[in-house]
């Protein structure tokens, strides 16, 4: 007989009342979250991804998912027109998540998002930092030196393509710049790069208050970015004007 630590059992514990959610939903006995939620005033806080019980924002927001229906999660791609009000979220967050979307499809993500945010919402954004050397070692380059595939991101390279899911993009500090820049935030916000490291190397590592959003992939909550202390994601809180 295998004994597992504690919290590893709690952990499975919790991914099976996930997967015991799912499949009473998928049966009708439980009723998947709707978008009814959010233009009620219900719930006001939405997480681009699919939530877990095993994410803090279980609690507080509703998950936005093309994979799969439960309590908590929407299914949606989050590319799509959110059929909900002008100005009814108060929280819109995403990690890990945008690098999957075609960087040319993101802006009009971005403008989505800000039409749904209220005055004095947050737009909280975690990607993946390419200039971080986690990622950078790890990532397929072609000839010129340019990044090509990330293994570690999901999918698979075939025939010079990411398909199945993988990072379609390899977001630095410039890419999303320009992604702010271009959309509504970029005149209508107020953005704060608050994680990311500089085309010299240079890191910048703000404060983050995480009881606006939990992230995940920051040194203070990974150990990967302990030593030495340096971003793993780029991590920006765009507020609305």
């Amino acid at each position: 007989m295998i004994c597992f630590p504690k919290s590893e059992r709690l952990d499975e514990f919790l991914r099976s009342l996930d997967r015991f959610d799912q499949r009473l939903c998928a049966a009708g006995v439980l009723r998947p979250a709707q978008w009814s939620l959010i233009v009620s005033g219900k719930r006001k806080k939405l997480y681009a991804g699919t939530l877990s019980r095993l994410k803090p924002q279980f609690r507080t927001h509703i998950g936005i998912t093309p994979f799969e229906s439960t309590t908590r999660n929407i299914c949606s791609d989050v590319r799509d027109k959110m059929p909900i009000p002008d100005c009814s979220v108060e929280v819109y967050q995403s990690e890990d998540v945008f690098e999957h979307i075609p960087y040319d499809d993101v802006p009009a993500v971005f403008n989505e998002v800000f039409r749904v945010l209220k005055p004095g919402g947050l737009f909280r954004l975690s990607l993946p930092d390419y200039r971080t050397d986690i990622f950078a070692n790890r990532t397929l380059r072609d000839s010129s030196g340019m990044f090509i595939f990330d293994p570690g991101g999901g999918g698979r390279f075939v025939d010079g393509k990411v398909i199945d899911g993988g990072h379609l993009w390899f977001p630095i500090y410039e890419n999303v710049f320009e992604l702010f820049s271009h959309t509504k935030f970029g005149c209508c916000a107020s953005v704060d790069f608050l994680h990311y490291t500089d085309k010299r190397g240079r890191f910048v590592l703000k404060d983050i208050d995480y009881s606006r959003g939990h992230i995940q992939r920051t040194p203070d909550n990974d150990e990967r970015g302990v030593s030495p202390r340096r971003p793993i994601s780029i991590v920006v809180d765009a507020i609305k004007i």
